[in-house]
């Protein structure tokens, strides 16, 4: 799905959530992606549900730092596809994770246009030997690895009638 200069952070974020489905296969929520935005381990949430949906739906635009930086590590994301006017998710992705591409672009900086069409052609060159060809590249890269189980908090759910009256015959001590 390509996204225009001007792609809004709701659009940004239901990309990113089409990635990803929890471990049983379903969409992901609100509670889980604002529980995953939490700094590991054990850290608080960067931010409650309610500003999740609220970004979701376009009615918050403009959220915090912590907060971008929360949700591009729950959705697996590089920070920077967060922000406003740029969307080349593969492109960002392969910059935060592969230090020699950003050391190769460090190096073509000075050489201006020149430069980086040299570098095009030596990267189509190096896809062809490889038996890829450039039009193959996905604008929207798979995830990975799948959506974290967001942590269970440590209070049970309280039981129905029925199963409270089955775990007492079950148990008739009660323990």
């Amino acid at each position: 799905m390509p996204l225009g200069p001007d792609t809004p952070l709701s659009s940004k974020l239901a990309v990113l959530i089409g990635r990803k489905l929890r471990a049983d296969g379903k969409t992901l929520s609100t509670r889980d992606i604002a529980t995953c935005t939490a700094e590991p381990p054990g850290g608080k949430p960067a931010m409650t549900h309610q500003v999740v949906n609220d970004l979701l739906n376009g009615v918050k635009a403009n959220p915090t730092v912590s907060q971008l930086i929360g949700l591009a590590r729950a959705l697996g994301s590089p920070v920077a596809y967060l922000l406003p006017s740029y969307n080349g998710l593969t492109s960002l992705s392969v910059y935060e994770d592969y230090p020699d591409a950003r050391e190769a672009l460090r190096l073509i900086h000075d050489l201006g246009d020149g430069g980086a069409a040299e570098l095009l052609e030596a990267a189509r060159a190096i896809r062809l030997r490889h038996g890829r060809s450039d039009l193959t590249v996905p604008e929207v890269p798979e995830p990975l690895l799948p959506f974290p189980q967001p942590p269970r908090p440590g209070r049970r759910r309280r039981l129905s009638f029925t199963e409270a009256a089955e775990r007492a015959v079950s148990d008739p001590e009660g323990t």
